[in-house]
């Protein structure tokens, strides 16, 4: 049988995560500078899954491009590069493994679902890459000083006390105003106003860490990480002892096969 056609948004996004995007690179004026920094962003955007990755893909592109607009001038260099891991551990681990290799990949922000998640994890912890989680409950992840886990905790989320939906709220309608635009139609989610805080977070800790030795490195950026308060959509991220943002925001939960 001949597999169904994607609808021709969703074509164009997966041939362009199967590819390995590099995407919008933040400059200075007066030319580029010698070395470029990496943020990675691994998620499914093939199969069942891929709406994860459509999700998050489109708010980190709008949220380099807002640094672009704030830092005209200035003398840093970030690309932000999409990596599809197809939501199967075995290519999630490979994936991970040439990430790691990549000296001037300075964190990653993913894989956005456990399984893929814990089979890249030794990986990064062995490289030194520091690891942004925003979907998935702090118990569900080992502790250690690269993982940072950016959602609610097992038992805020049975609390019952949800936020409003943060793609409603007016910072957030601001901020992701071009969303529709970059996503080839799709309107922004609950998951997409994450991925833009966590793609901003990562670009203000690279930035913090040049400010402090003048380049940055991995371990430099986790240890930013570890010490910043950054004002978000979602309010002020803070990492506790734990590298767990306790304060996380608890909001609806997307309608299941969303």
């Amino acid at each position: 049988m001949r597999k169904p056609m994607l609808p021709a948004p969703f074509r164009r996004a997966a041939l362009w995560a199967t590819c390995v995007l590099a995407m919008l690179i933040l400059t200075s004026a007066c030319g580029a500078p010698a070395r470029v920094f990496k943020i990675a962003l691994v998620a499914p955007f093939e199969g069942r899954s891929r709406q994860i990755g459509y999700d998050a893909f489109p708010a980190m592109r709008l949220a380099v491009r807002d640094e672009i607009a704030r830092s005209a001038g200035a003398r840093l260099a970030i690309t932000f590069v999409a990596y599809n891991d197809d939501a199967d551990p075995a290519r999630a681990a490979r994936v991970a493994r040439n990430i790691a290799l990549d000296d001037d990949t300075l964190i990653v922000i993913g894989h956005l679902a456990l399984s893929t998640t814990l089979a890249a994890l030794p990986v990064y912890v062995d490289a030194g890459l520091p690891l942004l989680v925003p979907h998935l409950a702090p118990e569900q992840l080992p502790e250690h000083a690269l993982i940072f886990r950016m959602a609610p905790s097992a038992a805020r989320l049975g609390d019952g006390q949800d936020a409003p939906a943060p793609e409603r709220s007016p910072a957030a309608q601001q901020a992701l105003a071009r969303f529709a635009e970059l996503s080839l139609g799709p309107p922004a989610t609950a998951r997409s106003v994450v991925a833009y805080d966590a793609a901003q977070l990562a670009i203000a800790a690279i930035r913090a860490d040049i400010a402090r030795h003048g380049a940055p490195s991995r371990a430099g950026v986790a240890a930013e990480l570890r010490a910043i308060r950054f004002n978000g959509l979602l309010g002020v991220i803070h990492f506790d002892s734990h590298n767990i943002w306790a304060d996380a925001p608890v909001f609806p939960r997307a309608p299941a096969g969303e």
